[in-house]
């Protein structure tokens, strides 16, 4: 799984400005779902995953990719986590630490092994696009 600063905590204009976006930009993030902020008393804060997110979005853009296109990406991760989470349904069912943290384990270890399977079959298709 990837790692992300857990301890950040950003505005939506101090988001944009560490990514790299416009405060547009980061209003589609989040209007696409690819972003979520959290309420804190007036104003809206994003953790590390979201600047992830954005910046990976604003090199996307670099290459003329916009937040709309970027969607596809979270449709995927949410029809493949739903594939693991019924592998692990019993486990969390199981209402106890050491079941959970199984759990947690499993999951890891599936992210990963679909990480892996993703970057090959995903190059596989691209070396056909340049006659590889």
């Amino acid at each position: 799984a990837a790692e992300s600063p857990t301890d950040v905590s950003l505005t939506r204009p101090e988001l944009a400005a560490a990514s790299g976006l416009g405060d547009r930009d980061v209003d589609l993030l989040e209007s696409y779902g690819l972003v979520r902020g959290r309420p804190l008393g007036r104003d809206t804060v994003f953790d590390g995953d979201a600047l992830i997110v954005a910046r990976l979005a604003a090199a996307f853009q670099a290459h003329g990719l916009e937040p709309r296109h970027l969607r596809m990406f979270k449709v995927a991760a949410e029809r493949e986590a739903a594939v693991y989470e019924q592998l692990v349904t019993s486990l969390v069912r199981q209402r106890n630490a050491d079941a959970r943290q199984r759990a947690a384990n499993r999951l890891d270890e599936l992210a990963g092994l679909g990480h892996n399977l993703r970057t090959v079959l995903l190059r596989s298709v691209l070396r056909g696009v340049v006659g590889y």
